[in-house]
């Protein structure tokens, strides 16, 4: 009798780990839909929709900012495709490599953002910014570590 109570806790403890696991996302919970989209990784077709949605963009300019972001997402490929040759070789100073890296991703974003300003616009631009702002602030509220701790 012992021994199939104790094969059943078993059993039940084996299937509540499992089940409990199922619903992750990279190895965090993903409370809704769109958090789970978030951690996967959105595609350039998919970030174009939503900001076609966001900012009500024209099909033309929706097709243009799609297009802008392929040619993003294929430089951003090819440098960490060059990062990694770098990392690889270590003969660079960290600290170095990472001011380096910094400068060179603010002229990127700077260029990103004219590109994309002359196809949707000013206005919208302007709209789109504020927009980034508050996601990156919310984003760095709820990192751990920056005085708000997951609960």
């Amino acid at each position: 009798m012992k021994k199939n109570v104790l094969f059943l806790l078993v059993a039940l403890l084996s299937m509540s780990l499992s089940v409990g696991a199922q619903d992750t996302v990279k190895g965090r919970r993903a409370e809704n839909g769109k958090d789970a989209q978030r951690m996967m990784g959105w595609t350039a077709k998919d970030r174009a929709s939503a900001m076609a949605k966001q900012l009500e963009l024209t099909a033309d300019q929706t097709a243009k900012v799609e297009a802008l972001f392929v040619k993003q997402d294929a430089k951003r490929a090819e440098q960490m495709e060059k990062q990694k040759a770098q990392r690889d070789q270590a003969v660079v100073d960290r600290e170095a490599r990472r001011e380096e890296m910094k400068i060179l991703r603010e002229k990127e974003i700077a260029a990103n953002d004219a590109e994309l300003e002359a196809i949707i616009g000013k206005a919208k631009m302007d709209q789109w910014k504020a927009m980034r702002a508050e996601r990156r602030d919310q984003m760095s509220k709820d990192r751990p570590g920056r005085g708000n701790p997951r609960k």
